[in-house]
């Protein structure tokens, strides 16, 4: 299955030393870093709420609804374009340009932005991770079965990861349906209770959730921009690490 070989590190300006970075973090520990986190923009990122100043700014998917090159190239601009020093990004169902023709999209990706795809970055010695599936649902982009399929993908997850970014959430963390249901993934939440260094999960994809809580320590934050009716009025979630 492409996307899912073992896992590359992307270094960026800042880093510190692989050497001096620690190997857990308590939940009361400071990483001093400053997230600003959106998710589910839907080409409507002109619309939406004014983003706070912040060290990297994290779009956790959807960042469009109808994937054409030129949409994905109008809200990639918009992202580069904020101020914020690094810019991280992961695709979501709708993107599906990233699946289908990974080259061409990964190729529209410009330099301020970071794509992780089953991908870790460093960024000033914290370490990231970026993943973009799913549990299956009308066979939108990125879509995997639940079980082996997807518990195969969170497996890639270093153990080591502080900061994870996934489209959709784990099991029974801010995925609420409007029917009562819960949408999230059971082998992502049991692969993030493996995780010792986590202190936050960045995500997105089910509207009405949209919230942040704690739990055991860790910051969940489900950024989706968009509600339930695709107005973008959420407004984007801090989160100091």
């Amino acid at each position: 299955m492409t996307g899912l070989d073992r896992p590359a590190i992307v270094r960026l300006r800042h880093e510190v030393p692989h050497a001096s970075l620690p190997t857990a973090a308590s939940p009361q520990q400071c990483l001093s870093m400053r997230l600003v986190v959106v998710s589910d923009t839907h080409g409507l990122h002109d619309r939406m709420p004014t983003i706070p100043d912040g060290d990297v700014l994290v779009h956790a998917g959807d960042l469009t609804t109808v994937s054409t090159v030129a949409n994905t190239v109008r809200a990639l601009e918009w992202l580069e374009s904020q101020p914020h020093r690094h810019k991280v990004l992961v695709a979501g169902n709708h993107d599906f340009i990233f699946e289908r023709r990974a080259d061409v999209a990964e190729s529209l990706v410009p330099p301020g932005v970071t794509y992780l795809r089953d991908r870790a970055a460093i960024i000033d010695g914290v370490r990231f991770w970026g993943s973009p599936w799913q549990a299956w649902y009308h066979d939108w982009a990125f879509n995997l079965l639940r079980g082996e399929e997807l518990a195969r993908v969170w497996a890639l997850i270093p153990d080591t990861t502080q900061v994870l970014i996934t489209h959709g959430p784990p099991h029974g963390i801010l995925d609420g349906v409007v029917d009562g249901t819960h949408a999230g993934c059971a082998d992502l939440r049991r692969r993030i209770a493996d995780l010792p260094s986590l202190r936050a999960h960045l995500f997105g994809h089910i509207h009405e959730a949209y919230g942040s809580a704690i739990i055991d320590g860790c910051r969940f934050v489900n950024a989706s921009i968009c509600t339930v009716g695709y107005a973008p009025s959420n407004p984007p979630i801090v989160v100091d690490v």
